[in-house]
């Protein structure tokens, strides 16, 4: 993955040449000028001059002829590459530091090779690298990649601001999802039948008596709130009574600790329901955790991601596993083909996990 940095003269040089030779000014078999004839012509260093021609050759544009040159390759090998832009907090240098960073980097490089793509990090204004790419005579700009939430409102700004190039929001259901400009598309889970499925699951297990636990993302990520409506739904459809106390919610952070507190705190108050079931595996280990503890068995409990595989394998819950990687696959593939997206919204449907439990 390249960085979407400032341009190296060699660089700039090299796109200077390329446009020239797309234009004609060097046809095809036709011999470059001498790299100290180029570096004169374009005030640099001879060394900046031989680095730009060999970046040339590099590509397969030119070719070298011993004792005579650098010569313009066939037309064929100059069509422009085409480029796309990854938008997110993950840093290039360590992308596998978040397990959610991971998945998205496996499946920015599995969709990028099969479908001919240079992913480009966006590390300073994306605005800039659009326009600077756009300025380049060697790159096809794509698109944009959104990774992150918090960049959702900016991303639809820039969507409208770039309307010939495509925009793809990956993995979070916003509030204003459904308002997309026509060039702007969203790749989520579908979230409210994973979770409609695993609790049709657990009630097929036996279990009639559920407890709920859920992270308030914020009013505008309504990621986890799509689950809770699934899970409310199947409730509904199978006349399984919840009242709104068994709905358990707090804020994102130390999440699973906050389970372990407020399960243990709902066995000692007597109350031990069949199941639970939880947005997201952090929660369902910290609920695990506090059945543990208090020595409770019995109780179905069940996450929701499986972006920690060995959280659901070590404590023996059921997981529904969301298509993170094939969310960008998919993105890409859209990315790649000729048109529009034929949907604002493209929801992905979840994989059931079961595990053998403790």
């Amino acid at each position: 993955m390249i960085s979407g940095g400032k341009i190296p003269v060699y660089i700039r040089l090299k796109n200077e040449i390329l446009s020239d030779i797309r234009s004609g000014k060097y046809p095809e078999n036709t011999p470059l000028p001498a790299v100290n004839v180029i570096a004169d012509n374009a005030g640099i260093s001879v060394r900046t001059a031989y680095l730009a021609v060999q970046e040339l050759v590099k590509d397969g544009v030119c070719f070298r002829r011993p004792k005579k040159g650098t010569f313009v390759g066939s037309s064929a090998e100059l069509a422009r590459r085409a480029v796309c832009a990854v938008w997110t907090e993950f840093s290039e240098a360590s992308p596998f530091g978040h397990p959610l960073s991971s998945v998205f980097y496996c499946g920015i490089l599995q969709g990028c090779a099969k479908f001919g793509i240079t992913p480009v990090l966006v590390s300073e204004s994306p605005e800039e690298v659009i326009r600077r790419y756009d300025r380049s005579g060697e790159f096809d700009f794509k698109g944009v990649l959104v990774l992150d939430s918090g960049k959702f409102s900016s991303a639809v700004e820039l969507a409208r601001k770039f309307p010939e190039k495509k925009f793809f929001f990956v993995n979070y259901v916003m509030k204003k999802i459904g308002d997309l400009p026509p060039n702007m598309t969203a790749v989520v889970d579908d979230g409210y039948c994973g979770a409609y499925r695993m609790i049709e699951h657990l009630i097929a297990r036996g279990c009639s008596d559920f407890v709920l636990f859920n992270v308030d993302l914020g009013p505008d990520d309504r990621t986890y709130c799509d689950r809770i409506r699934g899970a409310m739904a199947a409730l509904r459809d199978y006349s399984v009574p919840v009242e709104a106390k068994d709905v358990i919610r707090r804020d994102r952070h130390e999440q699973e600790q906050w389970a372990f507190l407020a399960m243990t705190r709902m066995l000692r108050s007597g109350r031990r329901p069949q199941a639970v079931f939880c947005v997201n595996d952090l929660l369902a280990v910290g609920v695990c955790r506090a059945l543990e503890a208090e020595k409770v068995t019995g109780v179905a409990v069940a996450g929701y991601d499986n972006l920690y595989p060995h959280f659901s394998e070590q404590w023996g819950f059921d997981t529904m596993q969301v298509p993170y990687s094939q969310m960008v696959i998919e993105s890409l593939r859209l990315l790649s083909s000729d048109g529009e997206s034929p949907e604002r919204v493209i929801k992905l449907r979840s994989e059931l996990i079961e595990r053998k439990g403790r």
